[in-house]
């Protein structure tokens, strides 16, 4: 869950944009405070709630992958009239590309309501996962992505929604989903590793956020204020599918 004033917090791209010297806050494509002339630099095609499975922006009533994947060729068309076909493709080609998705495909998908779980083992539901990210992967380097951060899973089962209806050990961690997490990370791990095989001039990077967002977890006087710590991990709660140039 983010925090009360999610609206005005600050979040992992946001971080990323501000430490590329671009602008503090990444706008939302949807937002109709923004235009082409704001996104040129950077834009946010995210929908909280949503994953890598359309069944799951369902669950929530959200904006799924697909969607995104629209707006974001609709960007492209803008953008090219905005500032010619040489400087889109280079501002295309040049960008990094940040996804941060699938922890709502377990937890508000498969484990809450039985329609996935009526179809695949959670094994075989970790490999349609993974399918669905490949296919995503290969739509976003057709159309010019070539840098590309797919980040991992967190420890899911230390989220506080969790741990509150942990009942069998109160406060603590899920184990269950945290070790859901390990085990498809690893195979998330191992599709960047083909896709960089695959596809010529493009460079994935699995983003591993696991065990550093564990320590904060179990040790968030470490790194200073509660605020702060909560902000962090709020940011890898999210689906993330943003663009900075």
């Amino acid at each position: 869950m983010p925090p009360d004033d999610s609206a005005t917090a600050a979040f992992l791209p946001d971080y990323l944009s501000e430490a590329f010297g671009l602008k503090p806050s990444i706008p939302a494509y949807l937002d109709p405070m923004y235009s082409i002339q704001d996104f040129a630099t950077g834009v946010c095609f995210a929908s909280a709630g949503s994953g890598y499975d359309n069944a799951t922006a369902d669950v929530l009533g959200v904006i799924p992958l697909w969607q995104e994947l629209e707006n974001y060729k609709d960007y492209q068309r803008q953008l090219e009239t905005f500032l010619g076909a040489e400087q889109e493709k280079e501002i295309i080609t040049e960008a990094l590309y940040i996804m941060s998705v699938g922890t709502n495909d377990f937890l508000e998908n498969y484990y809450a309501i039985p329609g996935r779980r009526s179809q695949f083992t959670i094994q075989q539901y970790q490999d349609f996962l993974i399918g669905l990210a490949e296919d995503f992967v290969k739509q976003l380097y057709a159309l010019g992505a070539r840098k590309l951060s797919l980040t991992g899973l967190p420890p899911m089962g230390c989220l506080p929604l969790e741990r509150a209806t942990n009942f069998m050990h109160p406060d603590s961690c899920a184990e269950e989903y945290n070790d859901l997490a390990l085990e498809f990370n690893g195979k998330l791990k191992q599709l960047v590793a083909e896709l960089n095989d695959e596809l010529p001039g493009m460079k994935v990077v699995f983003a591993n956020p696991y065990d550093l967002l564990l320590q904060l977890i179990t040790a968030p006087s470490l790194y200073g204020k509660f605020d702060y710590f909560f902000r962090w991990l709020a940011s890898f709660c999210h689906c993330f599918i943003c663009h900075c140039c």
